[in-house]
């Protein structure tokens, strides 16, 4: 017979008062209450129960008051209400005996105690002025003492299911009030509510209700009881069906389908590949249906009925084995395609309409406001959607930077999400995923993770550790925790709990004191089961709560970081050979850690004598000399990460190998260079055995391309990607964490000469379109694609890269992040040094320090300058010099080239600060572009005209907080020196500022500057002086500027005119968007229609569905 839950039952006014949301939040506020658990588990101190029965019998006698003025108020005709009401006195009279035997058995002098305490006499008052009030009728006098009967059925009830073995003094109360004889009574008096509400305001009603339940809870408070106070150091909460009420991966998919089939033309042909894409849709479901219920089958076995020990061993297999599947079920769908051709801003607007849990959202913003570190894990494949969805009631919420995460530097008042990530191509999904958090495993080292860094920042003894799951995936985080908790009724974790020895008890038998608990080594875990997020509220945040203050970051903490870290300078060891051409090699390799800001010392294995013609003559190094080197540098310097290049005998390579460990070097990239483009062999026979025997298994990362890879695995053919994919995986089991195959060299594609490290560098091809290369750490595959560049100045790119790696490593980089912001430094390398005039050979150098020095653009803009007859690129030098020749052939082909490929922006909702509209509004431009982007905004430009540079700083960095945390890029408007100070990801100016061609210099290539313009002849100026985007208008008359308006018809021609895209701004709003668009703008600038109403988030969300149906019109999606 199950056991009784003391709940009300019918569908009357009793049972809809008690369902009432905040009525339901105090009565898991009284059960969760440190009183309560302690009378339950036994613990209560003695003092505080004897207070408790004084108190209790006290406020017993008063009560019974109200039942006699209900009597007063019956009929004649409601005799059957005065004998229900009258049992339900001698019913207080029974319990008044009762508390009379425990004032007896606990030494209580109920005589004595005269004077109730605050809270006691408060409740008496409140039932005796109900009762007294001629106005309230029986269903008015009785809906304010219910909520006590009821409560105290539940709460034994619960107790009683919490603590069934519990033999304690308390026993006997749990009993009493848990018996059919006590429930009875709070039945009967419902029955009474019901019959007599219907003439009775329900406002009332609810209203007695509600404070009845608020004095109660006062009532347990104000005994002498203090438990021990307990903080909260970390909360950390699963995403999918835990904080969701509806399916987000399924509403993901739906998403790409409907993104893909946007792109068809006519309607026919969108039918027809929405039916073959739901086919796809229902293939992969059914497939990872059946293929889990297989593996369940057969590694989860059905519970045994006898409780047994916990079996951490099967426990791991388990989880391992999940895990596995879980990861290669992703590569499933990455294969299949279906996620491509998403736009971030549909990602947004499905999250914003997935369905959260009641009391989700409001416990996460609680956990924030606390400053307690918050943050979601998710196995979604979009964090954009994750995202969305948490932000939907005006939560901050910011994602996850890199793969290792730091507790203690979660932003306060924030929620952060860490889950997988689509991969982009500009604003479009690629189908790629960078995986992050695939399985159960990733979670728990995620929460591994972050108690670490908590413990390491002496935070971690401030409070407990708690994760809220409800799947099996969960498991590994919620046994690590100080308080796993489940949420839902999820019966596969139950079942996977029961076979590995997990027990599993209701949320109110938790301990008081959870840090006191005895270590998981020696007892079996146990996960605390909640009814709901209220629950767990209730439990987290009671009275023994302690706010643990964390501190504040200053706008120093919030700037962008330097390259120290950890109070010392990052250091690269460089071990390889001379390029006396100066493109790779050691050369390559300084160049490239200066670049990154890292200090870089090198141990020279050979001197070439090459240029770009090739290399005529390699002179090795003697091995003890090379080990001198190394021993010298490490003795003293020190190094975070060592990088190999040519290592030319295998006598090298071991004795490479055997220093570096005598050193105690941790972090090695291998860059296996074995023979030069022209041919020349740079490594003896053996050396690439020599590679996989000593270096590999000590290798933190390989970057090999495809020849290498070949000739690593002993001569055998890599075709395509999947041979790729294959190379990586057999590559990997001679011992590196990380294997990164180039594309280069794909079978078929014509090649880019190499450098002379015999590497054809970052996944380079002659033919035109995506390049990909293959990163791979034993489990994840990911492929990392980029837009071709053809240039012939690439020698070095391997070199440079590999070393680029090493240097994001040393500044404390994880692999995956490394890897990537080393291809995009290579990547806009190659677009800076396109036609540099450096030899006559097929392999050129690169301009490394493009930043610095923008030699590309100095070219372009001296042959604009020589045109019409200047003596141009051979000046000075003899007419019949070959070399004056070469260079006016490749000056002239830089002045015909476009001067640099622009930087990618979604302009679709370009929003404009204004301090006068925010203020208006009586909130900050950062709560404003929080806001904006929570509605759709793509892009910020700050704009302040009337603060100086301290404060302006001050503003941008907390504006470039929001923005960055949901990957929205922010522009300064006119402000060089603020954008680079604070780290924005852009600058905006105008005519009247600073020239573009000067800003551009000054920010160097990759960060974003727009341009104000308003004539064709502007437009293209700013175009030729390195502008990624214009900002065309006035467009219409608006009051927020004093401008010319130019109308559509000059805004269409400037559209025309250029190839970078153009945002219209100026009196721009909903009502007239779709015109600029259609007349060939990218998307709308707007101040005023965003940031002048109530609600930014609002106004953005209809703008974006304006332009994003204009775009549609004219076939761009």
């Amino acid at each position: 017979m199950a056991a009784p839950q003391g709940l009300p039952t019918g569908t009357g006014t009793a049972a809809a008062l008690w369902r009432d949301r905040e009525v339901q939040r105090r009565v898991l506020g009284a059960l969760h209450h440190p009183f309560v658990r302690a009378l339950g588990s036994g613990s209560l101190p003695r003092e505080a129960f004897q207070s408790y029965i004084a108190e209790d019998s006290f406020f017993l006698r008063s009560f019974a008051e109200g039942y006699a003025a209900a009597i007063k108020r019956c009929s004649p005709q409601q005799g059957h209400l005065q004998a229900a009401l009258k049992e339900l006195l001698a019913g207080v009279e029974q319990e008044l005996q009762l508390h009379d035997g425990y004032a007896a058995e606990w030494g209580v002098e109920l005589s004595v105690h005269q004077q109730p305490n605050p809270a006691t006499k408060a409740y008496v008052e409140w039932v005796h002025t109900v009762a007294a009030n001629p106005k309230q009728g029986v269903a008015g006098i009785v809906s304010a003492m219910v909520p006590c009967l009821r409560l105290y059925a539940y709460l034994a009830c619960q107790l009683a299911q919490a603590f069934p073995e519990e033999e304690h003094e308390y026993t006997e109360w749990v009993r009493s009030y848990s018996s059919p004889e006590y429930l009875r009574l709070p039945a009967r008096a419902e029955a009474i509510l019901d019959e007599t509400a219907a003439g009775e305001s329900k406002d009332n009603l609810l209203q007695h209700y509600r404070r009845a339940m608020e004095l109660e809870v006062d009532f347990f408070s104000a005994q002498p009881y203090r438990p021990p106070r307990q903080g909260l150091s970390l909360l950390v909460v699963d995403f999918d069906d835990t904080c969701t009420a509806t399916d987000s991966i399924g509403l993901l998919m739906q998403t790409a389908i409907e993104a893909t089939v946007a792109q068809a033309d006519g309607s026919s042909s969108q039918q027809a590949l929405r039916a073959e894409l739901q086919g796809q849709l229902q293939w992969l479901v059914q497939n990872y249906g059946a293929r889990r219920s297989a593996l369940l089958e057969e590694i989860l076995p059905e519970p045994e009925e006898e409780a047994h020990d916990f079996d951490m061993a099967w426990l791991g297999d388990f989880i391992d084995r999940l895990s596995e599947f879980d990861r290669e079920m992703n590569g499933v769908v990455i294969e299949s395609g279906i996620l491509s051709g998403i736009k971030k801003g549909m990602l947004a607007r499905a999250g914003a309409s997935i369905s959260m849990q009641p009391g989700c959202l409001d416990l996460l913003r609680r956990a924030a406001d606390a400053g307690v570190p918050t943050y979601v894990v998710s196995v979604n494949w979009s964090a954009e959607m994750v995202r969305a969805a948490l932000a939907q009631e005006g939560l901050s919420v910011v994602m996850a930077e890199g793969d290792g995460q730091s507790a203690s530097a979660a932003p306060p008042g924030s929620v952060v999400v860490y889950a997988n990530e689509l991969e982009y191509f500009g604003d479009t999904t690629t189908g790629n995923i960078r995986r992050r958090c695939e399985c159960a495993g990733d979670k728990g080292r995620l929460l591994d993770d972050l108690l670490l860094d908590l413990a390491a920042a002496g935070e971690g003894g401030s409070g407990i550790s708690v994760y809220i799951g409800d799947s099996m995936t969960d498991i590994p985080p919620l046994i690590s925790a100080d308080a796993g908790i489940l949420v839902g009724r999820n019966d596969m974790v139950r079942q996977v709990a029961a076979v590995a020895g997990i027990d599993v008890r209701l949320l109110v038998a938790a301990p008081l004191d959870l840090t006191a608990q005895e270590s998981h080594a020696d007892e079996a875990p146990v996960l605390w089961e909640a009814g709901s997020w209220d629950d767990i509220s209730a439990f987290l945040f009671n009275q023994q709560f302690k706010l643990a203050p964390r501190k504040t970051s200053s706008f120093k903490e919030r700037a962008p970081l330097n390259t120290v870290a950890h109070g010392k300078v990052p250091r690269v060891l460089a071990i390889a050979g001379s390029d006396s051409g100066g493109g790779a090699g050691i050369q390559a390799d300084l160049k490239a850690c200066m670049a990154a800001g890292v200090f870089c010392t090198t141990a020279v294995t050979a001197l070439t004598a090459q240029n770009t013609r090739g290399v005529e003559s390699v002179h090795m190094a003697p091995t003890a000399f090379i080990r001198q080197q190394i021993a010298a540098v490490l003795g003293d310097i020190g190094a975070d990460v060592a990088k190999t290049g040519m290592l030319p005998t295998p006598e090298v390579v071991e004795a490479v190998a055997e220093e570096l460990q005598a050193q105690g070097l941790v972090k090695l990239v291998v860059d296996p260079v074995l023979v030069s483009t022209s041919g020349d062999a740079l490594a003896t026979n053996g050396v690439a055995e020599a590679i996989k025997t000593h270096l590999l298994p000590l290798a933190t990362i390989v970057t090999p391309n495809i020849p290498e890879a070949s000739k690593l695995l002993d001569g055998r053919p890599i075709n395509g990607i999947e041979g790729m994919k294959a190379a990586a995986e057999e590559l990997h089991r001679y011992g590196p964490q990380w294997v990164l195959i180039k594309g280069g060299h794909l079978a078929g594609q014509v090649t880019h000469p190499d450098d002379q490290e015999g590497d054809a560098g970052a996944g380079l091809l002659h033919s035109p379109g995506m390049v990909t290369d293959i990163l791979f750490d034993g489990k994840n595959m990911i492929e990392l694609s980029e837009p071709h560049i053809s240039t012939g100045n690439n020698h070095g790119t391997g070199c440079t890269l590999a070393s680029t790696i090493a240097a994001e490593l040393a500044k404390g980089a994880d692999v995956s992040t490394a890897v990537r912001r080393a291809k995009k430094y290579v990547w806009r390398m190659l677009e800076r040094s396109m036609d540099l005039p450096l030899g006559q050979g097929p392999q050129k150098p690169m301009n490394h320090g493009f930043a610095i020095a923008d030699w590309s653009a100095d070219l372009a803009t001296a042959a604009a300058g020589s045109a019409g007859g200047s003596a141009g690129a051979g000046a000075g030098v003899a007419a019949t010099s070959y070399a004056a020749e070469a260079a006016r052939e490749q000056r002239a082909a830089a002045a015909t080239r476009r001067s640099r490929i622009p930087n990618r922006c979604d302009l679709r909702v370009y929003v404009v600060t204004d301090p006068v509209c925010n203020a208006a509004q009586a909130r900050s431009n950062a709560e404003a572009v929080r806001m904006a982007i929570d509605g759709g905004a793509t892009i910020v430009q700050l704009r302040e005209k009337k603060i100086d540079g301290g404060a302006f700083l001050q503003q941008a960095a907390e504006v470039l907080e929001v923005c960055k945390a949901r990957g929205v890029p922010l522009l300064i408007n006119d402000r060089v020196d603020v954008a680079l100070a604070v780290g924005a990801d852009g600058v905006h100016v105008g005519q009247g500022d600073l020239p573009a061609v000067t800003v551009r210099r000054m920010i160097g290539a990759d960060l974003i500057l727009g341009v104000s313009v308003k004539t064709v002849e502007e437009a293209l100026r700013a175009e030729a002086d390195g502008a990624d985007y214009l900002g065309a208008g006035a467009v219409f008359p608006t009051g927020t500027k004093e401008s010319e308006v130019i109308g559509l018809q000059r805004l269409q021609a400037i559209c025309a005119a250029v190839d970078i895209p153009v945002v219209a701004i100026g009196g721009v709003k909903v009502g007239n968007a779709a015109e600029t668009v259609a007349a060939g703008c990218a998307g709308a600038a707007v101040v005023s229609g965003v940031f002048a109403v109530a609600s930014p988030a609002d106004a953005c969300r209809e703008l974006l569905g304006v332009v994003d149906a204009a775009l549609a019109q004219r076939g761009i999606s």
